[in-house]
């Protein structure tokens, strides 16, 4: 795997591929990372590993999928349909939109933490995503713990901001008195504060800069 940008200098030399793909995963645009080929293969699964949910899904506007709109049944084996058939139907699937996807790393492991095993993902027959969602079941759980985390954190982001603008609203004003304009001034100054707090944070566990 090569690295977007230049790494950072590693304290124990050379950096670990997942170390490489956390990077690339955290400092390049969704567009950018479809343009370099980092959403399909060997690569691609390490740097799709470090995304969040809203990532892969965002992701997925990249997918032949998107673009085409193929028949959904063309994924799924059909009922009554004989196993020899369904692999044949299923291999010309997967040749015909998955090996062609440049996001087919990103559709597997949006699959693997959505516990979807039933259809073809990311060039994978159902068979394959049982195996993986087993080998890699502790990573995938962690992944889930994640992508959570990251959703109430957004969401207590929002209402941080949103309880900032209503303070503001409320009693600021020149026909306030000014009891009530310095213990609004306050509230405001606290609320702003806690929200600062929020936001910092986000950025510390995103790696991002005080500046970013």
């Amino acid at each position: 795997m090569m690295a977007a940008h230049e790494l950072p200098p590693s304290p124990t030399g050379e950096p670990a591929e997942a170390d490489i793909a956390r990077y690339i995963a955290g400092t390049e645009p969704i567009d950018s990372l479809v343009a370099g080929g980092y959403l399909a293969g060997d690569d691609g699964d390490l740097v799709t590993q470090q995304f969040r949910a809203p990532q892969l899904r965002r992701a997925l506007t990249h997918s032949v999928c998107h673009a085409v709109r193929p028949d959904v049944n063309d994924f799924y084996q059909e009922d009554g349909e004989p196993d020899d058939e369904w692999k044949q139907r299923r291999a010309r699937t997967v040749r015909d939109h998955c090996t062609v996807c440049p996001v087919r790393a990103a559709c597997a492991e949006l699959a693997l933490r959505d516990d979807d095993t039933v259809g073809i993902r990311g060039g994978l027959v159902p068979e394959e995503l049982e195996r993986r969602l087993a080998a890699e079941s502790d990573r995938v759980a962690a992944a889930r713990a994640e992508d959570e985390h990251a959703a109430s954190s957004q969401q207590a982001r929002i209402a941080a901001a949103a309880e900032v603008q209503r303070l503001a609203g409320q009693y600021l004003g020149g026909s306030v008195p000014a009891d009530k304009r310095e213990k609004n001034r306050l509230a405001v100054t606290k609320a702003l504060q806690r929200r600062d707090e929020l936001v910092a944070a986000h950025r510390r566990n995103a790696g991002w800069t005080e500046a970013a």
